[in-house]
């Protein structure tokens, strides 16, 4: 038999850790898939360390039952907010996976040995892109406040959510999913336009000329196309995912007082 202090404290590491653990398994600015699982659990058993005195004087009475259905709540509350944060950064790759698909670059595309899936190349350059203007932003910070507080919306003590709360995540996860998609096309808008007009400049030139090769020609010519048009608004791009951000972050915002 365990101390009760032992006991106790144990509990609430392991129902902080079931919030804190999925929020941070989710957001890229965490490692992402790249970051092995052992690394991505001890990061968010971490993060829950922090929270621990938000936790340790709200656990409600009751025994293992009690606690292990506390536990699937808190994880679902933190896959919620875990969801919604990670869209700001997977509309970001997502706009780099576009652009590599409309210049041809996605034949290229091989298995990543970190990520096991097919790997992009402006996908994973856009991303890390993103990553470092977020943590230029403040953003770990940000995110942790956001953990802490929506114990304040979401303590340990109230009853399970009922249909209002569940659907209210639900149109969250929609909205923010719809942002993501948004997003991801207004940041490729430059490179699918340049792309756009490419093909039909070779296109008028296949009919003018029949004989040219435009396959052969065609294929990397759009392929630093791509390049170019992404590179030259690199320079607009800090600028429009700060906004970006800051819009998701309001989202975050909304995720964490889901329980009011």
């Amino acid at each position: 038999m365990l101390p009760a202090d032992l006991e106790r404290a144990l509990v609430v590491f392991a129902l902080g850790g079931a919030r804190a653990v999925p929020f941070v398994w989710l957001i890229p600015v965490f490692g992402g898939p790249s970051l092995p699982a052992r690394l991505r659990l001890a990061l968010g058993l971490g993060l829950s360390a922090l929270c621990f005195p938000l936790v340790a004087g709200r656990i409600p009475p009751g025994g293992p039952v009690i606690w292990v259905l506390l536990s699937l709540r808190e994880a679902g509350v933190g896959m919620v907010m875990g969801l919604v944060a990670a869209c700001m950064f997977r509309a970001v790759e997502a706009a780099g996976r576009l652009t590599d698909t409309l210049r041809g670059a996605n034949l290229a595309e091989v298995i990543a040995p970190d990520q096991g899936s097919r790997g992009s190349a402006l996908g994973d350059l856009l991303l890390l892109l993103a990553v470092v203007i977020f943590l230029e932003m403040g953003g770990a910070g940000i995110l942790a406040t956001a953990l802490a507080r929506s114990y304040e919306a979401v303590p340990l003590a109230v009853p399970s959510p009922g249909p209002a709360s569940l659907q209210s995540a639900a149109f969250l996860v929609i909205v923010a999913s719809a942002k993501l998609i948004e997003a991801a096309i207004g940041l490729a808008a430059p490179a699918v336009v340049a792309l756009l007009l490419a093909d039909l400049a070779l296109g008028s030139l296949g009919r003018a000329v029949p004989q040219m090769p435009l396959y052969f020609t065609g294929m990397p010519a759009k392929a630093l196309l791509g390049v170019g048009a992404v590179l030259a608004g690199l320079a607009t791009l800090d600028s429009a995912l700060t906004v970006g951000f800051r819009g998701f972050l309001g989202l975050l915002e909304r995720a964490a007082q889901l329980g009011r």
